[in-house]
């Protein structure tokens, strides 16, 4: 009985240090860890977050960080990040192949500054590779900055009087009492547009970047039937600048008539920034020199709404504007989208075709090594399929033995008891 025991306990310990090596690949969980220099900041300061490796050798990797760029403001990352709008793309690979692979250090930092904010949540994903191009361990994580109010109170009672100019007429904030108004507010940016069924007026709040800045606002009170205009303007303490931001507010009983939003805004063989949506009224886009007059397709979300599009054509070198005028089908309610164009001249081209060459000899080096990856993973892979046909005869009678050894356990356990019973009814 105790050497059938024994037995038993060995091929257990023996079985367990089989089920251990498979799991020896997903040892490195914990191997990439964020670290944050500071989690609550005022408005105008600066912090950094660091991406690190431990224990873990990473030949390439694929970083994607998504944030407010409303909010947060991108100062600083590696040289290879790539940022558009919100999104954050950083790609990298070992030159080398994979003989100098990252470990144990700091593999990348960010530095963001904070514009204005009560809460924003940083999200960051991530793909990580070793020098055969097999991924090793993926990385989702984020943060979540607030803002110091209490240092906050001293940001303003130092800055908005000795460090924002004299001659500034920009607002810091736009808002009204009830939500709806688009697009959200930017200093830069001075049209808006609200729509409403039954609302006679709107509470407007209005605070200059200087505090010493004359706002004057009209035409919030007494809103009629159609078209209603809200001005807001800016006089800068010495006089010398006027900003003015207007609020074009509809009101109407029916809104799908008032609706003078593109579906479909894009450019033939040009790629405008950000990437269109509906509630985005501003656009950037770079062409080249040999680009004179561009195809607009701009689309109405309501059929009968009208559009009219002025620019796009004979192009100068440097900055063009092109306008989209969107009047809905109730024939007052008005958005305008406007695309900057900026076309190179002969020498800026130059430069580009040269950058778009490097560019690409980069990419298909990428390519190739990221095949050649592939063919070595898919003769792993098969290796390891061919290991296992070798040894499944070996494993399917070591499960057959074990499973014939815990039988005949538990067989002499019930005829021992049987046994005992038997000596005590005699």
């Amino acid at each position: 009985m105790k050497k059938i025991v024994f037995g038993l306990v060995f091929l257990l310990i023996l079985l367990g240090n089989c089920i251990k090596s498979f799991a020896v690949q997903n040892e490195n969980q914990d191997s990439i860890y964020l670290n944050v220099s500071n989690t609550e900041i005022r408005n105008g300061e600066e912090f950094s977050f660091t991406i690190n490796l431990a224990n873990i050798d990473v030949a390439a990797f694929d970083i994607q960080i998504y944030f407010n760029n409303e909010l947060l403001e991108y100062v600083s990352g590696p040289e290879n990040t790539n940022v558009s709008g919100s999104k954050m793309i950083t790609v990298w690979y070992d030159e080398t192949g994979g003989a100098n692979p990252k470990q144990n250090c700091e593999l990348v930092k960010y530095t963001f500054k904070a514009k204005e904010i009560e809460s924003e949540y940083i999200a960051i994903q991530g793909e990580f590779y070793n020098a055969e191009g097999v991924q090793v361990q993926s990385f989702t994580d984020g943060i979540e900055i607030i803002a110091n109010k209490e240092t906050q109170i001293e940001t303003i009672e130092i800055s908005e009087e000795s460090e924002v100019a004299s001659n500034n007429s920009k607002l810091k904030n736009l808002r009204l009492n009830h939500e709806g108004m688009t697009p959200v507010f930017l200093p830069d940016i001075t049209e808006y547009y609200f729509l409403t069924e039954n609302l006679s007026h709107l509470d407007v709040t209005a605070i200059p970047e200087n505090t010493n800045a004359n706002v004057t606002i009209s035409g919030n009170t007494n809103f009629k039937e159609g078209l209603n205009t809200i001005v807001i303007e800016v006089t800068s303490p010495d006089k010398t600048s006027k900003t003015q931001y207007t609020i074009s507010v509809t009101k109407t009983k029916d809104l799908e008539k008032a609706n003078a939003n593109l579906e479909t805004l894009a450019i033939e063989n040009v790629t405008i920034e950000p990437e269109f949506a509906n509630d985005i009224y501003q656009y950037n886009a770079i062409v080249s020199n040999t680009i004179e007059n561009l195809n607009i397709l701009a689309i109405p979300e309501r059929q009968n709404a009208k559009v009219e599009v002025t620019g796009g054509e004979n192009l100068q070198y440097g900055d063009n504007v092109v306008n989209i005028q969107v009047m809905a089908e109730n024939g007052y309610t008005i958005k305008q989208y406007k695309v900057n164009i900026y076309r190179r001249n002969d020498e800026e081209q130059k430069i580009a075709d040269e950058e778009q060459k490097i560019n690409i000899q980069k990419l298909n080096a990428i390519l190739e090594e990221q095949e050649e990856r592939e063919e070595g993973q898919n003769l792993r892979e098969n290796s390891i399929i061919d290991n296992l046909k070798e040894n499944v005869w070996f494993i399917a009678i070591y499960i057959i033995f074990s499973i014939i050894i815990v039988i005949l356990v538990i067989y002499r356990i019930k005829k021992e008891k049987m046994d005992k019973n038997k000596k005590s009814v005699r």
